[in-house]
């Protein structure tokens, strides 16, 4: 896709703060109910806007890398992120900081899906997505530590993403991330479905059947529309290729049970250990998980996809088997190692297969939708450990 390799630890630097961003957005609520003057379960949606900015970055960069390449699609995404940012430093009102983390999350959202379309390899995007893990394990630590300094600090933390923009710029291709030129036409109904529909089943924890019915209604509109403009925003190519509807299934199941683990397991270590120590052990088992998925990639060309295949999904199995069976709270607590490395590791080799099985004219959409169905794992997990937990 781009005639220069761009150095794995600017695609790196390019996709990790989002995650630190979104994991320290729990720890300043309290604070920022009070600084606004809003109640605590308002404040909460300090949390959503960022969840659906964050899925509706994928869609839009699609349609940017589809039609105006990968160079526009890094400015416009880093503009998002630093507009975002400027709202939330000196946002005097609730909607205006719920705007702000919203702008933050798109724009932050499109630079990770620009990182793993960049990777081109499975070691590359394992570094990536490796990265996304160990750095997001650290939010609620740096939440904690910088909101001594002001509640806003932590809320500030995509914007180290834009020290990577530079070197991305001046490495991407003019004219060679475009797809075929006769898709570089954009499709706007397509677009706004996808963004219509990852919308609803965001909201559907808020919601419920308002925002079930409006998810069902778009997804009707989106199929018919898929199949009257077969080359649209949602390629039926793509969609088609059993590779893909597989790929993108497992990331999104595995991404699915990591986050809602994530939000889980400390809950039911309260029982066993201070909050202290959970707050630790949930640190050093998410470092190690993602460790472990950064070597495991390295490795995958030498397993092979039959054992890769095979480990993935029987590791997220494990994670999901730990809480429910483990004897001793240390086993509970690993859960969420084995549930980060699945979730990253297979990130990153079914990104990589993605980009090969479909049509080169489609690989940088297809690549797109795909990280989508991994982002709206960070949605749908801590709504399905709300419902396990009450």
């Amino acid at each position: 896709m781009q005639k220069r390799r761009i150095a794995v630890i600017y695609l790196v630097l390019l996709a990790t703060p989002t995650s630190l961003s979104a994991n320290s957005t729990i720890t300043v609520i309290p604070e920022l109910a009070r600084a606004l003057g809003v109640s605590a379960a308002d404040a909460t949606w300090a949390a959503t806007a960022f969840g659906w900015g964050g899925v509706l970055g994928a869609p839009l960069t699609a349609a940017l890398l589809r039609t105006r390449g990968v160079r526009a699609a890094t400015l416009a995404n880093a503009a998002l992120v630093l507009l975002g940012t400027l709202l939330v430093a000196g946002a005097p009102t609730l909607p205006t900081l719920l705007a702000g983390r919203a702008a933050q999350a798109a724009g932050g959202g499109g630079l990770v899906t620009i990182a793993i379309t960049l990777a081109g390899t499975t070691s590359r995007a394992g570094a990536v997505t490796a990265g996304v893990g160990l750095v997001g394990a650290f939010g609620p630590l740096a939440g904690s530590t910088l909101s001594a300094i002001s509640w806003r600090v932590p809320l500030l933390l995509s914007l180290p993403a834009l020290l990577a923009v530079p070197a991305v710029l001046r490495r991407a291709p003019h004219h060679d991330s475009r797809e075929a030129a006769g898709a570089t036409r954009t499709d706007t109904v397509g677009t706004l479905l996808v963004m219509a529909l990852v919308s609803a089943f965001v909201l559907i924890p808020r919601l419920e059947l308002a925002a079930a019915a409006a998810a069902a209604v778009a997804g009707l509109l989106l199929a018919r529309h898929v199949r009257r403009k077969p080359a649209g925003f949602v390629p039926r190519p793509v969609i088609r290729s059993r590779p893909f509807i597989t790929a993108a299934a497992a990331a999104g199941t595995l991404s699915t049970s990591y986050f809602a683990l994530l939000y889980t397991v400390p809950r039911l270590l309260e029982h066993h250990w201070t909050s202290e120590r959970i707050g630790w052990m949930t640190l050093m088992m998410l470092t190690a998980g993602s460790i472990a998925s950064l070597l495991f990639t390295r490795w995958t060309s030498r397993l092979g996809a039959a054992v890769t295949r095979a480990v993935l999904p029987a590791t997220g199995a494990v994670a999901v088997a730990l809480p429910l069976v483990a004897p001793w709270p240390v086993l509970i607590a690993a859960s969420t190692a084995f549930a980060v490395f699945a979730a990253t590791a297979a990130m990153a080799w079914y990104a990589a297969r993605v980009g090969e099985v479909v049509p080169h004219e489609h690989r940088a959409t297809a690549v797109s939708l795909f990280t989508l169905c991994y982002q709206l794992g960070g949605a749908f997990g801590p709504a399905l450990a709300t419902l396990l937990l009450v």
